[in-house]
């Protein structure tokens, strides 16, 4: 195990320039030991909140299962039961079934559905009562079945009334509107509404008695109202629900200031969700000073692509690995594969320990003065790695240039940008000053997790932790460390001396070709990050995902991966320029670690718990890889013969006598 942690004499590292020595260096590193105190207390104050917060509802479409229970043969009343009283006969009969239904506004045309209205085309009205005076071919025309289903709609729509360029005047601070054109007709003694438009796609509130009927049930209900600019005084008639979700991809009065501070009163003590990897726009401005709930669902589309049990695995996920407080849910065709699906799903929340009921949406408010006292440990960490350069004014540059970056992609807000300014720093660190044994992995490492408590003391917020408003730059934080480090390889000599060799470098074929299938790796681990990429993964790697985070919390590949390149490099093993690679490439698991902890929707546990199974795996993977591969170099080396005049030649020159060598190169010098 000793020889495995120890390089040997003629190792490519010992290329490498020494790191500066700062006399600053002490005073740098006791100040981020000092501002990992508040650190540290925001992250218990963090753990404290996400524990606390471990609920989540399990809510059905209810139009969905409107549909499926019309396909067979059943009231949705009795559907709804079945869903809602399911129980796992194979986890000692718990509770497996859903606690909340989402239920969309009406339309008109839903009251001609539900028998309330009868509704004809003008032509038709004409057709059936030739002679009646008054009616239109082109208007449509209503009339109540259930008494003043229809009547009550008058006066609810209107135009909004705008000037030349389109901007809505107002009145007494409210949009000035024109009523929508309607008629009373009387026909054979029944009272009919004429429409100007076809009004069976207008938004008509609320189903009360429906909605009423639902809570009587002890269902969480979450009411999703239409957005029409049509409807006057949005929002007045919203049920007494806990949750609104709004539909499309804008909330209702997104793009009219007047309109959404309307909406924003209306709201009241209701919780607007957040649908994740669809925010609607708005959204943002219409929770300031308020809460939101973040919400997952699937597609039907992608859902009916999908077995129960992956379905159930990428809900119970969401729950657990990033926050989500409502988990939005779809029937599957059958009623038999809805009902697996919720026993699976129950039984992973379960042993997540995620409890289902209604969950109580708070924000997490961290403390301004420790998160400012956060700040001193990036700042020094990030003049610590200009200082220790070889070329420490150079070091100094690039650290000042990394600062203002940071504060430029974050807009000058300066708690996003020390997040981003300890996420690139604390990687980079460990290998800025040591980088010559295998041992310094640890030191780097090491670096790293303390980066993490800055990353979250100065990055976590309301905003963040909903998904909202993340630190920019996130991606750089896979790239900028990297480039840090690369830069502490120069040597310490005159800069334009070392651009000059370097540009008269003669590369090879297999120069070109390692250093190409280099990039190709780096670019594929960059863009497959986050939870959408622009890269994808095979049905193979997916399998062996899904299969990792049902039974741990999966760690990423880029750890599990990048740790072993990184002590490989550290060995000394490889030849040449691939010691070099092999330390640039692995620093990707560093910076892997602060990537991970930058998802600040991601339980801070969740997110520990991840990285440490990347260590744990890659360690393993690494001390194992060093020695597979010596063992590989020497049996390349030796095995056959076949080198055995190159490595004679190389003896020879290793046993040249000094005085000669002096020669040879005093000679050199003189000719």
């Amino acid at each position: 195990m000793t020889k495995l942690f120890k390089p040997a004499p003629d190792s490519p590292l010992n290329a490498l320039p020494a790191p500066t020595r700062s006399r600053l260096q002490p005073l740098l590193l006791g100040l981020v030991a000092l501002s990992l105190i508040p650190a540290g207390l925001l992250a218990a104050g963090r753990v404290r909140f996400e524990n606390s917060e471990k609920t989540v509802t399990l809510m059905m479409d209810y139009p969905a299962l409107s549909q499926q229970a019309k396909e067979n043969g059943l009231s949705p009343a009795a559907l709804l039961s079945k869903y809602q009283n399911l129980t796992d006969d194979q986890g000692g009969n718990q509770r497996a079934g859903i606690n909340g239904v989402a239920v969309y506004e009406d339309t008109v045309g839903s009251l001609v559905q539900r028998g309330d209205a009868y509704f004809l085309s003008g032509n038709d009205l004409i057709a059936r009562n030739p002679g009646v005076a008054g009616l239109n071919p082109e208007w449509s025309y209503m009339r109540s079945i259930r008494p003043g289903a229809v009547e009550k709609l008058l006066g609810r729509y209107g135009n909004p009334v705008t000037d030349a360029a389109g901007t809505p005047l107002l009145r007494g601070g409210q949009p000035l509107t024109q009523a929508l054109p309607t008629k009373l007709v009387q026909i054979a003694g029944q009272q009919w509404v004429g429409w100007s438009v076809d009004p069976r796609y207008l938004p008509a509130g609320p189903n009360t008695a429906q909605i009423d009927s639902l809570k009587s049930k002890k269902l969480v209900v979450a009411y999703r109202p239409y957005g029409d600019y049509r409807v006057l005084n949005q929002g007045a008639d919203w049920p007494d629900v806990p949750f609104i979700s709004f539909n499309g991809a804008e909330v209702i009065g997104a793009r009219n200031p007047a309109l959404l501070s309307q909406i924003k009163a209306a709201l009241g003590k209701r919780v607007p969700t957040i649908i994740e990897n669809s925010v609607q726009k708005d959204l943002d401005t219409l929770i300031e000073g308020r809460t939101a709930a973040r919400m997952f669902s699937l597609s039907p589309s992608w859902q009916n692509s999908l077995t129960p049990d992956e379905v159930a695995s990428k809900f119970a996920l969401a729950a657990r690995e990033r926050t989500q407080r409502v988990l939005y849910l779809r029937p599957f065709k059958t009623i038999g594969e809805t009902q697996n699906f919720l026993k699976l799903l129950s039984h992973q929340l379960r042993r997540s320990n995620i409890t289902v009921t209604q969950p109580v949406i708070r924000n997490y408010e961290p403390s301004g003065a420790l998160r400012w006292l956060s700040m001193l440990g990036p700042l020094a960490a990030l003049l610590l790695i200009g200082l220790s350069y070889p070329l420490p004014r150079l070091g100094l540059i690039v650290a000042g240039a990394a600062l203002l970056g940071a504060l430029g992609l974050n807009g000058g807000q300066p708690f996003p940008a020390l997040a981003l300014v300890a996420a690139i720093s604390f990687p980079a660190l460990g290998l800025t000053l040591r980088r010559t044994q295998v041992s310094d992995w640890f030191v780097a490492t090491g670096f790293s997790i303390l980066g993490v408590l800055f990353v979250s003391a100065l990055g976590t917020d309301k905003g963040s932790m909903l998904g909202l408003d993340p630190f920019s730059g996130v991606g750089l934080t896979l790239i900028v460390p990297i480039g840090l480090v690369l830069l502490s390889f120069l040597p310490r000599r005159d800069i334009r001396q070392t651009v000059a060799e370097l540009f008269a470098v003669r590369l090879k074929l297999g120069d070109v070709i390692m250093m190409g299938l280099a990039l190709g790796a780096f670019s594929v681990a960059v863009l497959r990050r986050g939870n959408t990429s622009s890269v994808g993964v095979s049905g193979t790697e997916a399998k062996i995902r899904q299969d990792l985070q049902d039974a741990i919390i999966r760690p990423r590949f880029k750890e599990v991966f990048g740790h072993p390149l990184l002590l490989l490099g550290l060995s000394g093993t490889l030849p040449g320029y691939f010691t070099m690679l092999a330390l640039l490439g692995g620093l990707e698991g560093q910076a892997s670690i602060l990537n991970t902890f930058s998802h600040f929707h991601t339980p801070l546990l969740i997110s520990a718990q991840r990285a440490f199974y990347g260590l744990a795996f890659g360690l393993a993977i690494g001390l194992v890889a060093i020695w597979l591969v010596r063992l590989v170099i020497r049996v390349w080396n030796n095995y056959g013969g076949w080198n055995a005049s190159a490595r004679l030649q190389a003896s020879a020159g290793s046993l040249r006598p000094v005085s000669d060598t002096t020669a040879n190169a005093n000679k050199v010098s003189s000719d």
